[in-house]
């Protein structure tokens, strides 16, 4: 068992207790996911099994796509509804003309402070570890992308938006920031990840299925690292490049026409199996993750 798995994460469960009961139901120690989900949120959670886990690396930057509530008006020390209450705060009238010209002004690359509550690391522990022990440290401001920022609904003091962003953006900060900019406060009251990069919600499987939907749920590496370029490599080149030694271009049989210098691909053997991932020049291609020669990703 090799490879990604696309779970719908429920909520009530941290990303790490969907991690544990994988371990339990695949009986392999080896898994882990590519990027948390908070707690309360649902939605894709991309976990690698095997030696699945040494390739997530290459899925961390891809974008991410969420439906979030956001309901106004109320101040959490989490951000979201399972947060204390810290403060209340009338919510001026709103009309979805005014809500999305603010919306607006949060697209593109912009400056934004994680919540207190999260999973970046402080001096070795986890910013939620301090939090529980009433330390609560304000993280710097860190640069972000949105790509979109959609408003799908208005009523009463809450609305719902749908965002696709970068790796590292936190909707619950996104919230706290666009009720400023309405002149309250603005909380995550539900949030559903739709989707990180190719992996959908749509082709997810839940985690209460029985166990052998989810071993057949298993996607084959390569396939997980579909938006990566293609190379192959002819025979000889590809053992030297399996048993670590970097390649020159000659030994390259073929490749994605829009396959670029300086970035990383997948790289197969001439019939077709997956060797790994490498990096890319313009005269060679060095490996980057090599799957051992008895792993069968297929």
């Amino acid at each position: 068992m090799h490879g990604f798995i696309n779970i719908d994460k429920p909520r009530g469960i941290t990303s790490f207790g969907v991690v544990e009961r994988l371990r339990d139901i695949l009986g392999i120690k080896k898994v882990g996911h590519a990027g948390t989900l908070d707690p309360d949120a649902t939605g894709v959670l991309v976990v690698g099994v095997g030696k699945g886990t040494r390739f997530l690396e290459f899925l961390m930057d891809l974008e991410k796509e969420y439906l979030a509530t956001i309901a106004l008006g109320v101040l959490t020390d989490t951000l979201d509804m399972s947060g204390q209450v810290m403060a209340r705060k009338d919510v001026p009238e709103l009309t979805e003309d005014k809500l999305k010209e603010v919306l607006k002004g949060f697209l593109g690359e912009i400056m934004q402070t994680p919540p207190a509550y999260s999973a970046i690391r402080v001096e070795g522990k986890r910013l939620y570890e301090l939090a529980r022990e009433g330390i609560l440290v304000n993280p710097k401001p860190r640069k972000v992308r949105i790509y979109k920022l959609e408003l799908i609904g208005l009523a009463d003091d809450e609305f719902m938006i749908r965002v696709v962003c970068s790796r590292g953006t936190y909707v619950r900060s996104l919230a706290r920031d666009i009720g400023e900019k309405l002149g309250t406060y603005g909380v995550v009251k539900e949030m559903r990840r739709t989707r990180i990069g190719h992996f959908r919600i749509e082709n997810s499987i839940p985690l209460d299925v029985e166990p052998e939907k989810i071993k057949n749920a298993i996607i084959p590496i390569d396939k997980g690292l579909s938006h990566l370029k293609e190379v192959v490599l002819k025979e000889k080149a590809a053992f030297y490049f399996q048993n670590g030694t970097q390649v020159g271009s000659a030994g390259i049989l073929r490749k994605s026409k829009d396959a670029r210098s300086f970035e990383h691909v997948r790289v197969y053997r001439t019939d077709g199996g997956f060797l790994g991932v490498g990096y890319l020049r313009w005269d060679s291609i060095s490996p980057v993750k090599v799957l051992p020669p008895n792993i069968n990703n297929a």
